[in-house]
């Protein structure tokens, strides 16, 4: 079996042995992100004197940006965890056995870390909001908000056009680059990463920008006023998405390198 070729009976079977092997994470996970988000949903819409008393549309609209900024978080967490089966010596030496290739074990691995934990965040999230609502109706509260349709509409109004979904997926692949480099705690020294390459980045930039001067700077930028939203849309998204597909390239040029003895601090 060549370590490039792709069965999708291969691919199919090695999803499913990795969301066996994690079935008690899964179930872990699950009950904690329900508890989690149905306690950041009380404390948003009731007071903490008086439980017959909502704080109405503010405060379930706070709580449902809350559960967001929560499951985006998570999200990088789980992209980070490409490995997390492969971390320890023992379980390498289960995964190079797994009678697969490695682009089948990645992608399998990617599809669990990126569709299927999240997808259980967001049954997670929509039991709790239900929970939420049936609570409120308990308590005999009136006009009980759906958390859902306001999310919906914030989507609709601040994400428009392909650049804001671009942005999201090449931060995630980042995530996934630095879980394949790091050995240990790949989610933490990604974030000191990427916060060290921002510093440099925003340094060199300066300096740049202090090289070329202020008035060839604002000229610069008169020459883009006539370009429209949708052009630039189109050319930011697609400079994004090139660098999207590099880093899950180098990914997975990283994971082809899966040994069972590895490097003392990385995972080259």
């Amino acid at each position: 079996m060549k370590n490039n070729t792709f069965d999708f009976r291969r691919f199919w079977q090695t999803l499913k042995w990795t969301v066996l092997t994690e079935r008690k994470s899964i179930l872990t996970a699950a009950v904690a992100f329900l508890v989690a988000f149905l306690a950041i949903q009380l404390f948003s819409c009731f007071t903490i004197f008086d439980l017959t008393q909502t704080l109405g549309r503010e405060a379930t609209w706070g709580g449902m940006i809350t559960c967001l900024g929560l499951f985006a978080f998570m999200q990088g967490y789980y992209a980070s965890g490409v490995l997390g089966n492969a971390r320890q010596s023992r379980q390498r030496t289960t995964v190079l056995m797994l009678p697969a290739s490695n682009a089948e074990k990645f992608t399998a691995r990617l599809v669990y870390c990126l569709l299927f934990m999240p997808a259980l965040l967001l049954v997670t999230l929509l039991g709790a909001s239900a929970l939420r609502m049936l609570l409120e109706l308990l308590a005999g509260h009136q006009d009980i908000v759906l958390g859902f349709g306001l999310m919906q509409n914030y989507f609709e109004l601040n994400f428009t056009g392909w650049m804001p979904h671009a942005a999201s997926l090449w931060s995630l692949s980042l995530f996934i680059l630095g879980g394949v480099f790091f050995r240990q705690r790949p989610f933490v020294w990604t974030n000191v990463a990427l916060f060290a390459g921002s510093l440099l980045l925003f340094t060199f930039l300066f300096y740049v920008g202090t090289l070329i001067g202020e008035d060839n700077i604002k000229q610069l930028f008169r020459g883009l006023d006539g370009m429209s939203f949708d052009t630039f849309d189109y050319i930011v998204s697609t400079i994004l998405a090139t660098f999207t597909v590099l880093n899950v390239w180098l990914s997975y040029r990283l994971y082809c390198r899966l040994q069972v003895v590895q490097h003392k601090w990385f995972n080259v």
